[in-house]
């Protein structure tokens, strides 16, 4: 059972950094069924993590990815972006997420007793700033000219990302784990304005993936 545990650990809890690293912070939009059991996550991980102590991920067969939601947060500045733009996100999110997992699970299209369900929600997106981010991979200590760092510790000039990702029974609804999580970018030449959000979205895809591998692996 301890190993169990420590799979639902990984699928949510221990998603290293690639470009973009974690923010200090994350809000909360109602999209998951509840946010009280949530606890700060390992470092560089999630920075909010429940896993179901008692998980046993052996009697699944499948899993239904749901198409991932645009549920952006009250005070989100993508607000004012374009809603094919948040579309195309969150399409383009939920194909990396099939891509990645359904080499490992069948995809389901009608939840059954052993079926698992992938719940995904967009929450914030910010487009990185190509030409003021390039400043950003300056040396340690040299003058970045122009970028404005915020009260959250984030620079304005980068993108950023966040998200709420909940794994639950499909058939009863019982969470087995949730996320909730915030990457924000250090911009480099020649990136485009959603490159720090895609590098996020890969991320999450295969760290989820490679977690429900451990799982399926248990006999």
């Amino acid at each position: 059972m301890k190993t169990l545990i420590i799979i639902v650990s990984f699928v949510f809890g221990l998603m290293p950094a690639c470009a973009a690293h974690r923010a200090q912070a994350v809000g909360q939009t109602g999209f998951l069924q509840h946010y009280e059991h949530l606890k700060p996550g390992e470092v560089d991980g999630a920075v909010m993590v429940y896993r179901k102590p008692d998980a046993d991920m052996r009697g699944y067969k499948n899993i239904v990815i749901d198409p991932v939601k645009v549920v952006l947060r009250a005070d989100s500045d993508a607000r004012s972006l374009d809603l094919e733009e948040l579309t195309e996100l969150a399409k383009t999110f939920h194909e990396e997420l099939v891509k990645e997992i359904a080499p490992i699970y069948p995809m389901a299209s009608v939840a059954g007793p052993e079926s698992m369900r992938l719940r995904v929600a967009i929450t914030d997106v910010v487009p990185g700033s190509p030409v003021r981010g390039v400043l950003s991979v300056l040396p340690v200590g040299a003058a970045i000219a122009g970028a404005t760092k915020m009260a959250t510790g984030e620079y304005a000039d980068v993108g950023k990302v966040e998200v709420e990702m909940e794994l639950v029974d499909a058939a009863s609804g019982e969470r087995l784990g949730a996320a909730v999580d915030r990457r924000v970018g250090t911009k480099a030449p020649f990136r485009g304005s959603y490159d720090d959000a895609m590098d996020a979205f890969s991320l999450w895809a295969r760290r989820i993936a490679s977690g429900l591998t451990m799982a399926r692996a248990q006999t």
